[in-house]
């Protein structure tokens, strides 16, 4: 009773935490049963570990996710990934609406604290467009993966790898089961493509996605405008994988003219400038990349994906309004000068 009342009377963001600090331990839990590994144990804080990097997708791994873990603790690894991609909150909601059960006030400000600009009475359309559009997402990537994978894998291993990198591109999670990540697909169009575009809508946020689903659907009514957070976000996004492609290429020139195929050279900028900003998956070894080069990313990983969305870091907004507001200072103090 003690429990309940003090559940009642916690801050929303409080409720958020403890959902995810409950998540990651319920996962460490599993993954330590026999059956989640080939050798059936694995140590206390490399089960924490990895349960808390798929909780957050972080990608961070202490061991190979593909031939350490069987698939029933491959499955709870994805479990995670799409927990904490969506977020508990966001899924706690959509299993109360669909058992036909009302969420408590606090739920409500916990998901609106989630996604702040949204409108509070509008909770349940986001969330319902949250779920639908995550599902289609990772079953259409999940499909064009299958494809790819068909030519080298047996049936139900083709599906199941397409599957599980399906919802960990969109959730941008980095976790891969190859030891390699996706080096060796490094020239491959399809699955590049296919990575890519996951990676990008799960990474520029559910409000921006929502707000343009509505701008689509009713644009003919001249009702709905793209708010500003959205047209800072896609706008700043583009900005940000474009000067980083670039900026790969120019660093890593050497590497990359050296290289004989011309999707290689092409495909690996691209990959890099998006992936490394928000999931953490690489198509090149890491190690082996300039100090240079490394800086660069270090900055599109600290400004990370957008608000509400299944990425980290600071935010594309965040990085937006710094811009801004130099650029201002600026120009105020050269004509102050």
């Amino acid at each position: 009773m003690m429990l309940r009342s003090r559940i009642l009377k916690a801050h929303p963001t409080s409720l958020v935490l403890a959902s995810f600090l409950l998540a990651i331990a319920a996962g460490a839990v599993l993954l330590m049963l026999p059956i989640s590994t080939k050798n059936g144990s694995i140590p206390l804080i490399d089960a924490l570990f990895t349960a808390t990097s798929a909780v957050c997708v972080t990608g961070l791994v202490v061991v190979d996710t593909g031939s350490y873990f069987t698939v029933f603790g491959q499955c709870v690894i994805l479990a995670l990934i799409q927990i904490g991609g969506l977020g508990v909150m966001t899924i706690s909601v959509a299993l109360f609406r669909w058992i036909g059960r009302s969420i408590s006030f606090r739920q409500r400000m916990a998901m609106q604290d989630i996604f702040a600009h949204t409108p509070r009475e509008d909770i349940f359309g986001l969330v319902k467009s949250i779920v639908l559009f995550t599902l289609g997402a990772e079953i259409i990537g999940a499909v064009f993966l299958y494809i790819h994978w068909s030519q080298e894998l047996p049936f139900l291993h083709a599906v199941y790898t397409a599957i599980f990198h399906s919802v960990s591109a969109f959730c941008n999670a980095g976790f891969a089961l190859f030891s390699d990540s996706m080096m060796r697909y490094r020239d491959d169009l399809l699955l590049n493509t296919v990575m890519c575009s996951l990676i990008i809508f799960g990474g520029i946020g559910f409000p921006v996605l929502y707000d343009i689903q509505s701008w689509l659907t009713r644009r003919k009514e001249n009702r709905v405008r793209l708010s500003i957070q959205t047209k800072t976000v896609l706008w700043t996004t583009f900005i940000l994988i474009v000067s980083g492609a670039l900026m790969f290429a120019f660093l890593e020139r050497q590497a990359l003219v050296e290289a004989q195929s011309l999707p290689h050279r092409i495909l690996t900028p691209v990959f890099q400038s998006i992936t490394c900003r928000t999931a953490g998956f690489n198509t090149v070894d890491i190690a082996s990349l300039k100090d240079a080069t490394l800086v660069m990313m270090i900055f599109l990983m600290f400004f990370g994906a957008s608000p509400g969305s299944c990425g980290g870091g600071v935010k594309t907004t965040t990085l937006a309004l710094i811009a801004v507001f130099t650029f201002c200072s600026t120009v105020v103090g050269s004509f102050r000068g």
